[in-house]
């Protein structure tokens, strides 16, 4: 069975995103919960499987794996018949589609994801030398820059790219941290992104994955 070392708070966007994806492929795993406030991911046994020290990992048969968009990738090559991603025997389509759904893993891993640390420590660091309100009103710039890409892009589909994919899962993820964290509604003036969001949550796998 495969076992997911991902964060102690499991609503955490990288953990998240990882439990969304093994709900909708229906697998077996057993989480193993990693508390970075005691230090838990910095103790020898988990460096030894991550050296870098950071959540989330799966471990596969021995196959230890780190880094959450190479995770996704993973689960959507191991398991095909979930079709997260598209099979490589499609043809060009596919292989475009492909290049597509890393393009919005990247986009809510360097783009949402980096802004929204960055709105965070400006807002709320219990430094107050580290707040700054000027930065966390730019960094919400930059949510809604990359939130406008995603308004484009559903003006042409239900789902970012063809079916529902490994895309949806992690765009979805993050947009779930925003709303959670934010002090004013990230989806204002985006309500295709709303709609395709609210279609996202509601899928079986998203309740499984972000209970408590």
């Amino acid at each position: 069975m495969m076992q997911l070392h991902g964060s102690a708070n499991t609503k955490s966007f990288n953990t998240l995103k990882i439990r969304f994806a093994l709900a909708e492929i229906g697998a077996r795993y057993d989480f193993v919960p990693v508390d970075l406030a005691k230090g838990e991911s910095r103790k020898p046994d988990f460096l030894r499987i991550n050296p870098h020290g950071k959540v989330p990992v799966l471990v596969d048969d021995g196959f230890a794996l780190p880094e959450s968009d190479a995770i996704l990738w993973y689960l959507g090559e191991k398991f095909p018949d979930a079709k997260l991603l598209p099979r490589l025997d499609g043809g060009a389509d596919a292989l475009q589609a492909r290049a597509q759904i890393l393009r919005f893993l990247d986009i809510a891993s360097t783009s949402i994801y980096p802004a929204y640390s960055e709105w965070w420590t400006a807002s709320n660091s219990d430094d107050p030398a580290k707040r700054n309100p000027a930065l966390a009103d730019a960094a919400l710039a930059k949510v809604t820059r990359a939130l406008g890409v995603l308004e484009k892009t559903l003006a042409s589909g239900e789902h970012l790219v063809g079916a529902f994919s490994l895309a949806d899962v992690s765009c979805a993820s993050i947009i779930f941290s925003l709303k959670r964290r934010l002090q004013t509604d990230p989806l204002a003036g985006h309500e295709r992104v709303r709609a395709w969001y609210d279609r996202v949550t509601a899928r079986p796998a998203w309740a499984s994955a972000s209970a408590d």
